[in-house]
């Protein structure tokens, strides 16, 4: 009789027993996360590809719920009389600069030709805290955060004195056109703007914060 474990070699009719993996074919089990897991592990794979989503739109519409919350208090409306007095000023100030014989009454623009006041609404705040607030909301180093709110609010509320400017000059030129442009059009490129901008600051944040150095050899 001969020991075939002695010399290692197996008999030629001895049978060999594979262990099946009880992995399924075609599912790869994520790295951390048992592939027969329970319902903590299940939990784990789902909050790690969903869980961001959700952070995000939960920060977002508490922001905004806390905005339309502050908006109507008194103290903020007495803020924002006085900052659409302001905005009065200054796009007077421009229409004069353009030729306009145009003077200001508090939030109320007025010449020979037209008047328009400029009113809740005509502010671009909705439009700029909704902006800053999906800024904020979404993952970002905090200076970057405060370069996109400074900057971004800061093009908003320009562009917000380009819409009072142009509603003037419509009013005067295209009066049927006034009421569809100051409702409907102006409010519509507010949001897309907003919605581009935030687009824009998500691609730049992206980029890295210093320039990659290649070794030359």
């Amino acid at each position: 009789m001969t020991d075939h474990r002695a010399n290692g070699k197996r008999p030629a009719n001895a049978k060999t027993h594979r262990v099946r993996s009880p992995i399924v074919p075609g599912r790869v089990p994520q790295r951390g996360v048992p592939a027969n897991g329970g319902v903590r592990s299940r939990w784990l794979s789902w909050s790690a590809n969903v869980g961001p989503v959700w952070r995000f739109g939960l920060r977002f519409a508490g922001l905004m719920i806390l905005f339309y919350v502050v908006v109507l208090t008194p103290f903020c409306d007495r803020l924002l009389y006085a900052y659409l007095t302001a905005n009065a000023g200054i796009a007077n100030a421009i229409l004069n600069w353009l030729g306009q014989d145009s003077h200001v009454s508090e939030i109320t623009i007025r010449s020979a030709r037209f008047a328009i006041s400029v009113r809740r609404g005509c502010d671009a705040i909705e439009p700029s805290w909704f902006f800053c607030a999906a800024l904020i909301s979404f993952p970002a180093p905090l200076g970057r955060k405060l370069l996109g709110v400074v900057a971004g609010a800061a093009l908003l509320q320009a562009l917000n004195l380009v819409r009072i400017v142009s509603l003037y000059f419509i009013g005067i030129c295209y009066p049927r056109f006034f009421a569809p442009a100051h409702l409907e059009i102006w409010p519509a490129t507010f949001i897309v703007i907003a919605i581009l901008l935030w687009i824009k600051w998500i691609n730049w944040t992206k980029r890295p914060t210093q320039p990659e150095l290649h070794a030359v050899a």
